[in-house]
């Protein structure tokens, strides 16, 4: 794999550190140098689940940093790391236009770096569609370290 797009596909366990029931998003649709899109299919199980009412929409918020987690995740495969630590900072303009996620649909979540310090810090717009239509929108502050550790690595 010799460039970022070939990567697309994946699972997004594969690049990210999340395990269990907080690992939300299922595949890694597309990636590039500055963006990434992810397809979360929302299962029964997921812990998040408010028995009767779904997902609240604010669990956006974690599909979103998950995204932007895969997004690094592929950048440092590329390299042969594995996937680096990161830190949510915080979220600015959250819009949604419904207040749950429903078991059995699908979401897309995307992100797109808007700038990136040499410390690791970097700002992303988010946004997370349903059959075509943005549904929820923000913006992300996060912190990004290597881990230090090759794949291959435990």
């Amino acid at each position: 794999m010799n460039s970022l797009s070939s990567l697309a596909g994946m699972p997004v366990a594969a690049l990210i550190q999340h395990r269990g029931s907080m690992l939300l998003l299922d595949t890694l649709l597309a990636v590039d140098e500055t963006r990434a899109v992810c397809e979360w299919r929302l299962a029964e199980q997921c812990a998040l689940m408010i028995p009767g009412k779904g997902v609240p929409i604010y669990a956006a918020i974690e599909c979103m940093a998950q995204c932007i987690a895969a997004h690094a995740g592929a950048k440092a495969r590329l390299r042969g790391l594995a996937p680096p630590l990161g830190l949510l900072l915080g979220t600015r303009q959250f819009s949604a236009s419904i207040r749950w996620m429903q078991v059995g649909q699908s979401y897309q979540v995307e992100c797109d770096e808007l700038l990136r310090d040499g410390q690791g810090m970097a700002s992303f717009d988010c946004k997370m569609s349903h059959l075509g239509q943005t549904i929820v929108s923000s913006r992300l502050a996060v912190f990004e370290k290597e881990s230090g550790k090759r794949l291959n690595e435990s």
